[in-house]
């Protein structure tokens, strides 16, 4: 098989890549045949090429390093919200058995037993509501101690 070139081939691609099309460059490609089948085929490779790059451009190095820190501020965020959550929902706990010994407590005083006694159930209901102060606040402090001992252990 023969090869036959032209010496103004890469000429001819180098002028369709940079764009600087000379007008005896464009002389010489209508007189040579295997210039024109190079400038065909050079022309083709580029459009793909164009294609290619305009469909596919790779995710920037910098767009995955922000997904990145976003991504490891919201886990700080939702650890750090979970002793949170725990003590609002304790406290909600805390609000309903309240307010349910409350309306009991109501509903005594309706029927007139609470009047009588005033003094006794007043200590009583004052030792249960220290009582269950101190029961919620020493479980809020042991689920925030057992929360930071395992933030600590898993950095």
């Amino acid at each position: 098989m023969k090869h036959i070139r032209c010496e103004r081939e890469k000429e001819v691609v180098g002028a369709l890549r940079t764009g600087t099309w000379t007008a005896d460059l464009g002389s010489h490609v209508r007189d040579c045949a295997i210039c024109a089948e190079t400038r065909l085929v050079a022309e083709r490779l580029l459009e793909s090429a164009e294609v290619l790059r305009t469909g596919h451009d790779p995710i920037a190095a910098d767009r995955i390093w922000r997904q990145a820190q976003a991504r490891r501020q919201e886990v700080a965020l939702q650890r750090a919200a979970a002793p949170l959550i725990f003590m609002h929902r304790l406290s909600l706990a805390c609000v309903i058995a309240f307010a349910t010994w409350l309306l009991h407590s109501f509903w005594h005083m309706a029927d007139g037993k609470l009047m009588r006694g005033w003094t006794l159930p007043g200590i009583e209901t004052a030792t249960m509501g220290a009582a269950i102060a101190v029961v919620s606040i020493a479980v809020g402090a042991w689920y925030l101690l057992r929360e930071s001992d395992r933030a600590v252990s898993s950095v």
